[in-house]
């Protein structure tokens, strides 16, 4: 059996024609896995209750590591003109909250949400708060201006 660990070989899997190395999207702590925080292995259950989609692969391609560590949305923060909803999981570990709120401070409309718990918190235990914040956010920015 191949082995599922990436190598840098994988970037040259990427020419044409050739399959991607495959590595599954989230897993525990010190295995092979695109994630491997605490809080990714509450995908499964945050983005497919009720495990309905047998047939969803959840892996991603291992090139993609070599794109992620150039990486900065937050960079440009301070060119977006239109509002901005940003939502922070206060104990996220996937996506930390101090790059994030960074970037809210540099964007000149945006507009910052906290939620208690983990990277999947908007999909599980604050989910009703923050579909609150985002429909408050939608209603406050497209709502028709009446004269």
């Amino acid at each position: 059996m191949r082995s599922r660990r990436p190598r840098w070989s994988t970037a040259a899997r990427s020419l044409p024609g050739r399959p991607p190395l495959l590595v599954p999207t989230a897993g525990a702590r010190g295995s092979v896995a695109s994630l491997t925080t605490p809080d990714a292995l509450d995908g499964d259950h945050a983005l497919d209750p009720g495990r309905r989609h047998t047939g969803w692969e959840q892996t991603v391609a291992a090139r993609i590591v070599l794109r992620l560590g150039g990486y900065r949305p937050g960079r440009h923060a301070s060119r977006i003109r239109c509002p901005l909803l940003v939502v922070v999981c206060d104990q996220d570990r996937s996506a930390l909250p101090a790059p994030a709120l960074r970037a809210a401070g540099e964007a000149p409309a945006a507009e910052v949400v906290h939620l208690t718990g983990r990277h999947y918190a908007p999909f599980l235990e604050s989910h009703e708060q923050a579909v609150a914040a985002e429909l408050s956010f939608l209603e406050k920015h497209l709502a028709p201006r009446v004269p």
